[in-house]
């Protein structure tokens, strides 16, 4: 284990630049219950960025998540720590990349596990949260109906440890949708998860979920299942320049 590279992401890292920031309101089962606030900084070796997320009853599994990313110039990921707590119970999870491998250690009632497996070249890393996706889809074009298929290192809940997949995002709409910074066109996107199928290659599982992204690759709103219906979490909040965009100030929706 590359215990220096755990202390590197952990250690402060002074922003050059603001780059943007926002806040996600999380429905469930049509209800408000709770919140996610996200920044993204230059740092000096490549963007920072840092979000928590709190969910609160009526949700079933009320929690809070705090969550910081390093990733390089060209917004690949190249680390996260994430503390989760939930009740009186706290776990910590530092993930880090060294060339084509991946290191996590996790921290856990008094107890340390450890993980690593390869991170090869075009590998993309997907957490609980949608402004990851920005990342994944900031590094691809999608046309409508356009696809790309890539492994994914899938991090989450209950051990905030790896799992690794093969993953698919097809763009299946284009339309407009309202943002915190007016009306803007919007893409749809699903993603599914790939397993492998009899006689070779792969096939979708029966599970996936949709969201809308704006041309940027900021996720606007997210659903629960391919099929869009009242989304379950969506962007209300926004402030900073807009990536690719004009300057931008701030910018809100009233929830």
């Amino acid at each position: 284990m590359a215990h220096d590279l755990f202390a590197s992401l952990r250690g402060p890292a002074a922003p050059v630049r603001f780059i943007a920031s926002g806040r996600y309101l999380i429905d469930h089962a049509g209800r408000e219950c709770g919140e996610e606030r996200w920044s993204i900084e230059e740092g000096e070796a490549g963007p920072v960025a840092t979000g928590e997320q709190v969910l609160e009853s009526p949700h079933p599994f009320p929690s809070r998540q705090e969550w910081r990313v390093r990733l390089t110039r060209a917004w690949r990921l190249s680390g996260i720590e994430i503390a989760w707590t939930v009740g009186t119970r706290r776990l910590r999870a530092v993930h880090g990349a060294e060339g084509e491998r991946w290191h996590a250690r996790i921290e856990y009632g008094g107890e340390v596990r450890e993980q690593q497996g390869d991170y090869p070249a075009g590998c993309e890393v997907e957490f609980a949260s949608p402004l990851h996706h920005a990342f994944i889809l900031a590094r691809r074009d999608f046309a409508l109906e356009g696809e790309h298929e890539f492994p994914v290192l899938r991090i989450g809940p209950p051990w905030m440890a790896v799992s690794p997949e093969r993953m698919r995002i097809r763009c299946v709409e284009l339309g407009r949708r309202d943002t915190p910074w007016g009306a803007a066109a919007a893409k749809r996107y699903v993603a599914s998860l790939l397993r492998p199928a009899p006689g070779g290659g792969y096939r979708e599982d029966d599970q996936g979920y949709t969201f809308w992204a704006d041309e940027r690759g900021f996720v606007l709103e997210s659903h629960e299942g391919r099929t869009p219906t009242s989304p379950w979490m969506r962007l209300i909040e926004y402030t900073g320049r807009p990536w690719g965009g004009p300057a931008g100030g701030g910018a809100s929706w009233a929830s």
